[in-house]
This record gives C-alpha cells, structure tokens and sequence, in this order.
C-alpha cells in the first residue's frame, strides 16, 4: 500500500470512529464512563438503530453448538449462561440446522430455533429475539415463521430478517416487493404484532444490500464485518456508511471468519479480532459458541473493550492482507459448502 493510499484508508477509519460516537454507538470513549463501566462489570450497550432496545456490544449468535443434533443439553446450557452473563440479544435463524452424515441439511433446519425454545419458554422477556425466512415468498415465509414462532416458544420475534441476500438475486429485488414477495409478508407479520422490527441481512455482496436497504426502511442490518474486509469488496466501505446514515440497528458477523482468522500466524487473539470491529459504528456483534468457555471469554473481551485508533486497526488489516481470500470465503473466494 502507498503512503498516499494508507493516508486516505487512514482517514477513512477515523472518519467512521468518529461516525460511530455521533451515532451512539461508541458510548464508552470517554475514558472516565469506561472506567465506571469496567469497575462494574457490566456489558456495554449501544442503541439498536431507532428500535429503543440498548443491546449489548457482544450477543449470542445460534450456529456452532445451538444449531447442532444432539447438542440439546450443551446448547441450553450456553443460552443459559449467555443471559445469565447479561448478553439480551439472540440471533437465530429457520434455516439454522447443521447436516451430519445421515441427516441431510434440509431436515437439520430448524434446529437451532428449537434448541433455543426451552429457553425462551421461560426468558423471553430477557433478550431481544431476531430470526430470518431463507424463503422470497408471502406464503413461504408466512409458513415460515408459523414454524419459528413454535420452535422458539413465544408469540412474537422482536426482529424478523431476510436472510442472506445474495449477489446472484441483485436483478431480482423486484420480486421481493411484489404481491406474492417477502416483503409483503415481512409487513403483514408486523402490523399483526407477530414481529416488531424488520431487517435483512447477508454476508456475500455488500452492493445487493446496500440496493435493498435504499428500497424499504428497514430497522436493521446484519452484515459480515472482520479485519480482512478491506481487500474485497468491502461492506465497511461499501454499506457501513449507508446504514450508519439511515440510523439503522447495525450487526457484526463472521468476526473470526469461523476461526480461520487465527490460523495463519497474523491476528492470533479473538480479543484483536472482536476489537477491530466493535471500533466500528455497529451496535453489536454475534458469535457462534461451542463451549462455555468460549462464552465467557467474549463477554470478558467485550466488558474490557477499549477502542482502537485507526492506526492500530490498520495493523491489524496488514496482518490478514496474506491470507484474506480464505477469510473471505463467505464472499466466495475459497472452497466452502454453501452456507445460510
């Protein structure tokens, strides 16, 4: 990179910095309110967008163990722990099931949802619950979250999301709005008070969603968002600033790039890899947990959280630039099954 080129990505990190702290979504800069937050152990909150939920910087992502067959047991004892330890947002997903060798993807879907359900039976009013329809239909995603309602236990989602735009759909957004598209179920579900918020999400093309979002006033965003970002098609330079500009929640995903960022010998720590994006004007970030540990490692990290200069988040861009295409698989740039 020239000097002229890192002078200009420079500005460019300072720049949403300080987007972040106008937004509110930097709350805790100030050394003296970080302070007071440390010393009482508490998880630090952001806005949700315009939603009035004040979520905290670390929430609990329903992949890894949740989202697995015969991890019953474990995954409700993560959830557990997870609102025990102050996370009050949950992402899941109907689609959420991993495949095994005798169980195919597509009846695994929904096991996540309904690893969360014993939970929410009983803490529901705990957490602000998001889900997503996979489908592009009305009746498909009607049936949808008829069934994600019953897998979770509870009469409404706080937020209804569709899931993974793709690049190859870019020429069919039409199609979302039209009488029989998503779209039209997405706002029939809310004026039921079946949701409350609608969002859309996708970690493949940043352009697709930034299009989307200038087509529906969506209350929010998640994206795919981690140190290698900047050396394809990135969605912090390419829809960040759009949804900080429209006030929208905003959510961080594949921060570790499931794990692959620690692999290589550059960003070695989940403390480099969660600080770099809750530096950024998001409101928080969600991780799929495996083990307990893991859980309480996160919600250390971002209890501690400190944010990083620009100079120091350019260190840590430098440290993916050798290996960013396997980083960046969910983009499509290295061999990975195809994945919601």
């Amino acid at each position: 990179m020239t000097n002229s080129a890192r002078n200009s990505r420079r500005a460019f990190l300072r720049k949403m910095i300080a987007a972040g702290a106008v937004a509110g979504l930097a709350p805790y800069i100030n050394p003296l309110d970080l302070l007071a937050a440390q010393k009482k152990g508490i998880l630090p909150k952001r806005p949700l967008g315009k939603t009035g939920h004040m979520v905290g910087i670390f929430s609990l992502g329903g992949q890894a163990t949740i989202e697995t067959i015969g991890k019953e047991e474990k995954a409700v004892e993560i959830i557990n722990r997870a609102i025990d330890l102050g996370i009050n947002y949950i992402d899941t997903a109907a689609a959420y099931g991993r495949a095994t060798d005798t169980i195919p993807k597509s009846e695994a879907m929904g096991t996540s949802e309904k690893n969360f359900g014993p939970v929410m039976k009983y803490r529901r009013d705990e957490v602000f619950l998001a889900s997503k329809t996979h489908d592009r239909s009305y009746d498909g995603s009607m049936r949808l979250l008829e069934k994600s309602l019953k897998n979770l236990q509870t009469d409404h989602l706080d937020l209804w999301q569709v899931h993974n735009v793709k690049l190859r759909e870019a020429d069919k957004l039409d199609s979302f709005f039209a009488e029989d598209g998503v779209m039209k179920a997405m706002q029939k579900a809310k004026d039921e008070k079946m949701v409350r918020f609608i969002g859309c999400t996708g970690h493949e093309d940043p352009d697709v969603l930034r299009d989307l979002i200038e087509r529906f006033p969506f209350d929010n965003c998640l994206m795919a968002l981690n140190a290698a970002d900047k050396h394809h098609d990135p969605f912090i330079d390419k829809l960040l600033p759009t949804t900080v500009e429209k006030q929208m929640g905003i959510v961080g995903m594949k921060i570790p790039a499931r794990d692959r960022i620690f692999s290589n010998g550059g960003i070695i720590t989940m403390k480099q890899a969660m600080d770099y994006v809750l530096t950024l004007p998001v409101s928080t970030v969600i991780v799929g947990i495996d083990e307990i540990a893991e859980l309480e490692e996160n919600v250390q990290i971002a209890k501690d959280f400190v944010p990083l200069t620009a100079d120091q988040m350019l260190e840590l861009e430098d440290l993916t630039k050798p290996y960013y295409k396997e980083l960046s698989f969910f983009k499509g740039l290295s061999d990975w099954p195809p994945e919601w």
